[in-house]
């Protein structure tokens, strides 16, 4: 019996241990605050680690090419989301724009607002999401002008 309770006490260890750890049990739509960068957490996996941020800075009227340039200058590892990521971040736009509101920023996909992928669909094109889905578009020059959010899996 005493063998049993020692083994009941390291499993009730270990996960006193899980619990405390930096894992902060994310889900989609939570704010991100950790090593200075502030995001929403798109994805977190199934012990509430988060795999996947979008940043809370938004760039507007821009092309798709400078859009790429302007995620990446937010640091390591932000890029534009591929199209499959766009819609995932539409998919859970609900609650990622419930955070937003909340801290005051801009919520994604308003009203015929449109955001760059890093999608190409031909040479001189990229997709674009918006609230009637992807389509593909012009990337540089004088293309039509949307909006970036920037994407960063952890």
């Amino acid at each position: 019996m005493k063998m049993k309770n020692k083994s009941i006490l390291a499993i009730a260890l270990v996960m006193l241990f899980c619990a405390c750890g930096s894992d902060k049990g994310y889900k989609a739509g939570d704010f991100y605050d950790e090593g200075g960068v502030e995001a929403v957490v798109v994805t977190a996996d199934s012990t509430g680690v988060a795999t996947m941020l979008m940043s809370v800075a938004e760039a507007k009227d821009i092309d798709a090419d400078s859009a790429k340039l302007w995620a990446s200058s937010l640091g390591e590892g932000w890029t534009l989301p591929t199209s499959e990521e766009m819609n995932l971040l539409y998919r859970n736009r609900s609650y990622i724009n419930e955070t937003l509101e909340g801290k005051k920023l801009p919520t994604l996909f308003g009203l015929n607002t449109y955001y760059w992928t890093s999608t190409p669909c031909s040479e001189s094109h990229v997709n674009a999401r918006g609230p009637d889905g992807i389509k593909c578009y012009l990337a540089s020059g004088h293309s039509a002008c949307y909006r970036a959010r920037a994407v960063k899996k952890l």
